[in-house]
């Protein structure tokens, strides 16, 4: 990344923008609603959404910048699509689905050139109904996949004595260091960006801010969330909660980051324990297939079972993604 040649500005906000305008609008208003004292833009980068999402979010907001790709390229090659068009201090990767209340931004800024040890700050997630969504996470390592393959996701997500995958027995009333925050709000230092390089746009779709997550603490830096920070997220607006599609995207990530991250034969040898685990599934989702078919949740089981199979012989090396300017307007 190279520092822009016009002055600088605090913040830049960065909204990834596929097909889900009536959010995005709700996005961008919160955070004019919300700057404080800073100084910021916002830039959405829309993925080709061909929908008439650049043409409703040029008319509601003239005074941001609006980026028509042509291309979807994903979600890190879009956030990193915007961010070579920042000209602020600090970058904001937020969703198109996320809310910011009075004094997040203007909080989380000052919070940052408080402690410069932070690399990616997050903060506390609300949905809709008030709770807290788990935001904070570990990375996917073949610990986690083995443990997968006898102990139930709900349990396996909660319990100490399996990882504390979740974080759930940290205190959620102050600041800690995790491995990894959801990407839906992630702030990080225009400097840390040029250390470290942007999101690697080989993952079209989750695990993404995994790796970058990796990345930052590879180069001695802490990721860090704070409860002072606080945002709401409607979640899942764009990919849906349940998909076959979905289900293979994650799958397909975490394949990828166990492949960027540790090498070819672990991201080889958690495809085999995540095939066991889907295996193993079948004592549930077989039975349910013959009462429910259509049942989106056994749909999602075979296409993960089956792309996972594929794997065993021919392992994903992530996409290669467009060209950042091709076809660019503004």
């Amino acid at each position: 990344m190279k520092p822009s040649p016009a002055p600088q500005l605090d913040l830049s906000v960065i909204i990834v923008n596929y097909k889900t305008s009536d959010v995005t609008l709700k996005a961008i208003q919160s955070v004019l609603d919300h700057p404080g004292k800073l100084n910021l833009e916002v830039i959405v980068v829309d993925n080709d959404s061909q929908d008439g999402s650049v043409a409703v979010l040029r008319a509601a907001f003239p005074q941001i910048t609006v980026l028509d790709t042509g291309h979807n390229g994903g979600y890190a090659w879009g956030n990193n699509v915007g961010i070579r068009r920042a000209r602020g201090r600090y970058l904001l990767v937020l969703n198109p689905d996320a809310l910011v209340y009075d004094g997040t931004l203007e909080s989380a800024v000052a919070y940052m050139q408080e402690n410069p040890e932070v690399g990616i700050l997050s903060g506390h997630v609300s949905l809709e109904n008030g709770t807290q969504q788990p935001t904070l996470f570990r990375e996917v390592s073949l610990s986690k996949l083995f443990w997968g393959l006898v102990v139930p996701n709900r349990i396996l997500r909660r319990s100490q004595m399996f990882g504390d995958q979740r974080y759930a027995s940290l205190a959620r009333d102050t600041a800690q260091d995790v491995e990894v925050v959801a990407g839906c709000f992630m702030m990080i230092s225009r400097e840390i960006v040029e250390k470290v390089g942007m999101m690697d746009d080989r993952f079209f779709m989750y695990s993404e801010e995994s790796e970058w997550c990796w990345r930052v603490r590879q180069a001695g830096l802490k990721v860090r969330y704070n409860p002072d920070v606080r945002l709401m997220h409607y979640g899942a607006v764009s990919t849906g909660q349940t998909s076959p599609w979905k289900s293979v995207e994650i799958a397909k990530g975490h394949i990828l980051f166990l492949r960027f991250t540790r090498g070819p034969a672990i991201a080889w040898f958690g495809t085999v324990l995540m095939v066991l685990a889907d295996l193993l599934r079948a004592i549930w989702f077989l039975p349910l297939s013959l009462i429910r078919p259509g049942h989106e949740g056994t749909r999602a089981w075979r296409a993960r079972l089956a792309f996972l199979f594929g794997a065993l012989f021919r392992q994903p090396k992530g996409q290669t993604p467009p060209q950042p300017d091709i076809g660019m307007a503004t």
